[in-house]
Formats: structure tokens, C-alpha cells, sequence
């Protein structure tokens, strides 16, 4: 069975890049052969990053897709293989992530791109989890969950408008003051 939301993607003249994950079925461990034994068409590096107590540097590989089920993954062109290396003072680690796509580009501009998607997880949807426990909210009625997850985008729209860098220092500046809110929203 066809994806049905890539195949809207592609069918109405748009690419994407999509994120693998291991309960992907038979996909994930396909994708894990062809990096093993297929040669890499491009290969991209980042200077090291010092930020926040550690450094991070990623390899971004990209492989042809050809293998990839067609009828299943409509339009996929490329396999990227993104490695990321982080180092702390205590401790080292090596994490890699699988991306399909149906864009074939260069290695260096894939880079950007997964740098981006990465960037949109970091601002909005991190801090709508870890931040505002968006992950802890239950219920039964679909319209007001999908509510409350839109006003707390608004919020996290409305703070970073205002100037507010981290969302956390930001509850804590305006706890109880209602006037400060309010004058936010201006």
C-alpha cells in the first residue's frame, strides 16, 4: 500500500524529505542494507560546533534510492545518512538518523535542509513538549486538544515577538502579571 501522504506531495508537484524510523516495517532495515553496501554519492561535513558545554559535528551522506519500493514510496530519490557527533567534557556519542527524500541534490544543501528541520523541532515543537507539557495532555475530545496545542503556538509566537529568548525565563517573568500579558498581546 502506497503512502498516501507522499504520494498527495508528489502528486501535486512538491518534494519531501521524510524522517525513517525503526517501526517503519521492512523500510528502516532495507534503507540500513543499501547504506551498508551501496558506495555514497555525496559526502557533506560541518565545522565543529562549540555550544552550550559540548561540540557537534555531522556527516551527512546521501545514496541513490533506487531499491526503494516506488509504488510504496512515491517519488524517493535519495537516502541520506546523517551522523552526529557530540562530545561533552564526560562523555562522547554517536547518533545516526535516516531521511528519504524525493529531491536529488547535493550533499552540502541536504545538509541545510535536515539542519533546518531540526531547527523547527529545537523552536517549536521541544519547547511545546519539554516546556509547556504538551506531551502530558490527555483527553478524549480531538478539537479541544488541537485547541490547546494551537494557543501554545500562539504563546510561543507571541513571547519570541516580544523578545523573549527562552520560554522558560519568559513563564517566570510573567507569572502573575496579568497586565504584562495583556500588554504582550497589543
Amino acid at each position: 500500500m502506497p503512502k498516501k501522504t507522499l504520494s498527495l506531495i508528489v502528486e501535486r508537484g512538491n518534494d519531501y524529505l521524510v524522517a525513517l524510523k525503526e517501526n517503519q516495517g521492512k523500510l528502516y532495515p532495507q534503507i540500513e542494507d543499501l547504506i551498508h553496501y551501496r558506495p555514497p554519492q555525496q559526502t557533506a561535513t560541518t565545522p565543529v560546533e562549540y555550544q552550550h558545554g559540548r561540540h557537534e559535528q555531522r556527516w551527512v551522506t546521501a545514496y541513490s534510492a533506487d531499491g526503494i519500493d516506488p509504488q510504496r514510496w512515491r517519488g524517493a530519490k535519495t537516502i541520506l545518512c546523517v551522523e552526529r557527533r557530540r562530545c561533552t567534557p564526560n562523555k562522547c556519542s554517536i547518533h545516526q538518523s535516516y531521511y528519504l527524500s524525493s529531491i536529488a541534490t547535493t550533499a552540502t544543501l541536504w545538509n541545510d535542509m535536515v539542519r533546518g528541520h531540526w531547527s523547527i523541532e529545537n523552536r517549536l515543537h521541544w519547547p511545546k513538549d519539554v516546556v509547556l507539557h504538551e506531551d502530558e495532555t490527555y483527553g478524549r475530545d480531538s478539537n479541544a486538544l488541537l485547541n490547546a496545542s494551537l494557543f501554545r503556538t500562539i504563546t510561543i509566537n507571541v513571547l519570541r515577538l516580544n523578545g523573549f529568548h527562552s520560554l522558560t525565563s519568559a513563564l517566570r517573568t510573567l507569572a502573575n502579571q496579568v497586565d504584562q500579558i495583556f500588554h504582550l498581546l497589543h
